[in-house]
């Protein structure tokens, strides 16, 4: 059969010549003023503008969530090279994403055929035909092809073109990796950063408002995520209102409750709809995952946080999280690193019909997933330190997940401040139980890196959970670690009231162990305010109480604090004896780090009883151990004492040097420890 759009032999080419010369220029026109894309256009620079191997179409797809401006960028761009596609510009929403059926290919290409010239009546029914009449028809032309909002590749490929000359940008929501093999490139477009926001809103309000609310306007474009749907609804909000302050659209903003609702212009202009069409598109697994994971209170989240908020297996919950990322629900920050956009993390919260109570239990999930692996970190920083939690009992003989003290202290720090937004919703919440586990947990990572406002902020919020919980005994420790922070900053009468309370608690609960500890702390507080022998009463009076318990290694560390104590007061002989013992028992326990501080401690009084030979083998046999501790105080305390060893050798220069690499490894620190520092140095000086 000869096909009817093909000659027969020696009869003329029917009349197709003649669609040759239409020239379609169906692109909508671009926004006012297209901000914040430099990087992105660049990208479809270079995607689109060279020569493409194979000899075929270059192709583009653009990617990113709702309402961050994919279609905004495409027709920026080809408004912007208008000649480098002298045969034409076809354009089609296929609304992939909308109240509206797709569009099948069938029907986008009968469009472009028609745009093409190609008379309606001539235009085939069937898919193929009409793709082999397309690619005909656009041989050797110079086209541009913009397909606006795709959901999947097939919808795609029979649009694009087969001639060299030609481009093709494709926008979804979706990462449409069936094009990789049409050689599609992606261009990934991201919420706009901050000062960009403000320079969308600064277009449309008019010099007045951005000169005198200029701070409003940058608080405006934060509530809006860089989310240039949300910063057009608020700008065109704030522009048919003149006499509304900026303020005040921010003060309805800040409601998260109510957010997405007034991020709406209209049912078409909305940002909450422009989620709900992406939600819809997913599969039921997924869009539980959705849900949940946005109800978690981090920022961010890893794939083993996701499995046990969903109860997933950790391979499952991977593969989920990145379906929602190709969906461009989910950001991929990282190796194994996820997050959720501000605004679609509260479309995920939102409630829905239908939906179970399962979402109420994600904090206590992930609560308890968090106390898991800080206990897991802990035992390694200090494995022979008493808990109140018995998670460590739960945990039994496992392996060490963590190869080091440092590489477990890494990760604390690493996850703080997701910990601390599990805690507070915790205790908001009133899982009081999980949050003042949580909070003691911290202990391990405060002791030794010392974040003193994150320390009194979750100590604060467990202590209070302690006594929801009519838990005396985990109040009683929670205030130790709580006077502890005090005593580092030097607020010593905050400290001793705490430590009182504590001991309080801990003889109404018959606790000696707690009573032990808050005895010790009031030790150290009379000892910051210079009274040495009360110090050693009460360190005197907590090692006996470790001694009745059978805890060496707390008599260990007595014996250790009356030694610091009496070497503080002078009392030379009497603290040689305490220090000694200390450090026999610390060999004998195998308490590296309380080893080697004891060993610091006793160079010190090595340096004051003229014996610098003997100090410096102490140093030397401490360096490594507090080197690879993780805590900068322990270090610096080398290091003091290393000068205090050098000063004693009149090399003043050195000493000054070694002070000096004390005092920037405490400038985070600050405190008592950073004072010292700094007071020795100026001494030196």
């Amino acid at each position: 059969m000869v096909d009817r759009y093909q000659a027969a032999p020696g009869a003329a080419f029917p009349s197709v010549f003649p669609i040759f010369e239409a020239v379609p220029r169906q692109l909508p026109p671009p926004p006012a003023g297209l901000v914040g894309r430099e990087d992105e256009l660049a990208s479809l620079d270079g995607i689109l503008g060279g020569d493409v191997a194979g000899g075929g179409p270059a192709v583009a797809v653009a990617v990113g969530p709702g309402g961050v401006g994919k279609t905004a960028l495409a027709v920026t761009w080809a408004a912007r090279r208008p000649d480098d596609f002298p045969d034409g510009q076809l354009y089609m929403d296929v609304r992939g994403f909308s109240p509206e059926a797709a569009a099948d290919p069938d029907e986008v290409l009968g469009s472009f055929l028609r745009a093409l010239g190609v008379p309606p009546e001539r235009v085939p029914v069937d898919l193929a035909e009409q793709v082999g009449l397309y690619r005909t028809v656009t041989a050797g032309r110079r086209l541009l092809v913009v397909v606006d909002n795709a959901v999947s590749s097939a919808q795609v490929r029979p649009l694009i073109p087969s001639s060299a000359g030609c481009a093709v940008v494709v926008t979804s929501r979706l990462r449409l990796d069936g094009l990789v093999v049409e050689g599609a490139r992606f261009v990934d477009v991201t919420p706009l950063p901050k000062a960009a926001g403000v320079e969308l809103l600064d277009q449309v309000l008019g010099e007045r408002r951005v000169t005198e609310e200029s701070a409003a306007l940058g608080e405006l474009a934060g509530l809006c995520g860089g989310l240039p749907l949300a910063l057009c609804v608020v700008a065109a909000r704030l522009a048919a209102r003149p006499s509304w302050p900026v303020r005040r659209v921010v003060d309805q903003l800040r409601d998260e409750r109510a957010r997405l609702e007034r991020l709406a212009a209209d049912a078409a202009t909305s940002v909450g709809s422009a989620f709900d069409w992406s939600y819809r598109a997913l599969p039921d697994e997924a869009a539980r995952f959705y849900r949940l994971l946005s109800a978690h209170p981090a920022p961010d989240f890893s794939t083993a946080v996701s499995a046990a908020v969903t109860t997933l297996s950790e391979a499952r919950a991977g593969e989920t999280a990145q379906v929602l990322v190709d969906a461009s629900l989910l950001d991929e920050i990282g190796a194994d690193r996820y997050r959720f956009h501000d605004l679609i993390r509260l479309h995920g919260r939102a409630p829905r019909p239908g939906d179970d109570a399962e979402g109420e239990e994600v904090v206590p999930r992930v609560a308890a997933w968090y106390l898991e692996q800080m206990t897991r970190a802990n035992l390694v920083v200090i494995p022979m330190r008493w808990r109140v939690s018995t998670v460590c009992e739960k945990l039994g003989d496992e392996p060490a997940k963590f190869a080091s003290g440092q590489e477990a202290l890494q990760w604390l720090e690493a996850e703080l401040p997701s910990i601390l937004r599990v805690l507070e919703q915790a205790v908001a919440l009133r899982h009081s139980e999980a949050a003042w586990q949580l909070c003691e947990a911290l202990w391990e990572f405060f002791l030794h890196r010392k974040y003193y406002p994150e320390w009194l902020h979750s100590h604060e919020l467990g202590i209070l959970a302690a006594q929801r919980s009519r838990h005396p005994v985990a109040e009683a420790r929670l205030r130790c670690q709580l006077a502890r922070a005090h005593l580092d900053l030097g607020q010593y009468p905050i400290a001793e009231r705490e430590c009182l309370r504590a001991a309080e608690l801990a003889r109404g609960a018959k606790d000696r162990r707690n009573e032990s500890v808050a005895l010790d702390q009031l030790g150290m507080a009379a000892q910051g305010v210079g009274e040495f022998d009360v110090a050693v009463g009460f360190f005197a009076d907590s090692m006996e109480i470790e001694r009745e318990l059978g805890i060496d290694l707390g008599v260990a560390q007595r014996h250790r604090r009356i030694g610091e104590a009496l070497l503080h007061a002078g009392r030379h002989d009497d603290a040689a004896g305490h220090l000694e013992t200390a450090l026999t028992m610390f060999a004998r326990l195998g308490s590296a780090k309380d080893e080697a501080n004891t060993k610091v401690a006793l160079a010190r009084l090595d340096v004051r009883t003229g014996r610098p030979d003997l100090a410096r083998p102490r140093l030397e046999q401490a360096r490594p151990v507090l080197a690879s501790s993780g805590s900068a105080v322990y270090e610096a305390e080398l290091l003091m004492a290393s000068a205090e060893v050098a000063e004693s050798d009149d090399q003043r220069d050195v000493a000054g040097d070694l002070v000096r690499e004390a005092v920037a490894l405490l400038d985070r620190v600050g405190g008592t420890h950073l004072e010292r520092a700094q007071a020795m140095l100026r001494a030196l000086e």
